[in-house]
């Protein structure tokens, strides 16, 4: 069993199970994620003959092989191989600030699936459909093996990679409970954002977290017509659904609300498209994120995804304001990686290519 798919409550009762006493849990717990260790050998705190039984009954690895590809704009995609062969990647993306031109943040984006079962029509991974759920250990692991990689700490973390974390909910809270354990020095709730589709179930479990995240929505449509079209899970819960969803998360958590909306050209960027986000942000605290669009067309998309093409820089640019002028806050939001792999799970499905080739 990996150590890390542990919370600290239940590495107390793990110990507790095994005859250890209780507070070499927190030792380890502290060891893990506090000194970050690679090895269980590593852990001075812990006799020899203890760290000679744990390593012969636990494992604190997670990843076979780790690749890489580097931008010029420093950000950095991480392709991930694990134990059973399935790949899953995060990006590494370094912000600073305009005028000093320091280092503010470094965010990482991290999957919590391989593959997904959504079929969200703009999305990559969606053409991967749903081959597992990522282990808690194999969420945590992106995190302490690209830090260790770059000799850096992440400040920030976003669950806005490959999957729908909340169809993970359990392995996706757990991983947030350690990430924000006191014990663990690793990040505030506030620091991290979990980003859903509208999983509107577990929108209201997460919102019951003791230290619960923040939420984004990935909405990408104003209307439910456009939105079913594009977002199946619109037809499950709808924007009504979703939205008193989001308002409860916000009354619960007083965390403000993330809503993501790619532009796509004459689709879904008119100015009654700009008034209605408008109407929706101001519901409750939040900010709309517009991301232009990467290009998916390497998974040859057909139906309505053959038909979505980005809005141009100069629409996404009035676009913001017209929601601005109807009282919405709104961020145009930077590109990473355009010289590379951009698009979320391109990497994963080059790998699974090439693999399935060579079988």
């Amino acid at each position: 069993m990996n150590l890390r798919n542990f919370d600290y409550e239940e590495l107390i009762e793990l110990f507790k199970s095994s005859n250890f006493p209780a507070y070499r849990a927190e030792q380890l717990f502290k060891a893990l994620y506090s000194n970050k260790v690679d090895s269980l050998d590593k852990i001075t705190t812990f006799p020899k003959e203890l760290r000679a039984e744990l390593s012969a009954n636990y494992t604190i690895n997670s990843f076979k092989n780790m690749k890489k590809q580097i931008s010029v704009d420093g950000s950095i995609k991480y392709l991930f191989t694990m134990e059973d062969g399935k790949s899953i990647e995060a990006v590494f993306m370094p912000w600073y600030d305009d005028t000093e031109k320091t280092n503010i943040r470094n965010t990482l984006c991290i999957s919590s699936q391989v593959g997904c079962s959504l079929d969200c029509k703009f999305c990559a991974t969606g053409t991967m459909k749903l081959e597992r759920n990522l282990e808690t250990h194999e969420i945590i692991s992106q995190i302490l093996d690209i830090e260790h990689d770059l000799d850096t700490k992440i400040t920030n973390v976003v669950f806005m990679g490959m999957g729908e974390p909340l169809l993970n909910y359990k392995n996706v809270a757990r991983a947030v409970n350690i990430l924000t354990h006191p014990l663990t020095d690793m990040m505030s709730r506030r620091k991290i954002t979990v980003s859903t589709s509208g999983v509107v179930p577990n929108i209201k479990k997460l919102a019951n977290l003791r230290r619960p995240p923040k939420l984004a929505i990935s909405l990408h449509g104003t209307t439910n017509g456009f939105r079913d079209k594009i977002m199946p899970i619109n037809l499950k819960s709808d924007i009504t659904v979703l939205m008193n969803a989001v308002e409860e998360y916000y009354r619960k958590t007083k965390l403000n609300i993330t809503y993501e909306y790619i532009p796509f050209d004459g689709m879904n960027d008119s100015i009654e498209d700009a008034k209605r986000l408008a109407k929706i942000c101001k519901r409750v605290p939040s900010r709309i994120n517009l991301i232009p669009f990467n290009d998916i067309s390497f998974t040859e998309p057909s139906g309505i995804a053959e038909t979505l093409k980005p809005s141009s820089s100069e629409r996404i640019a009035e676009f913001a304001n017209e929601i601005r002028q109807f009282g919405g806050i709104v961020t145009i939001r930077d590109t990473f990686g355009s010289d590379i792999d951009a698009a979320c799970g391109q990497l994963a499905l080059s790998e699974r290519n090439v693999r399935n080739t060579i079988v």
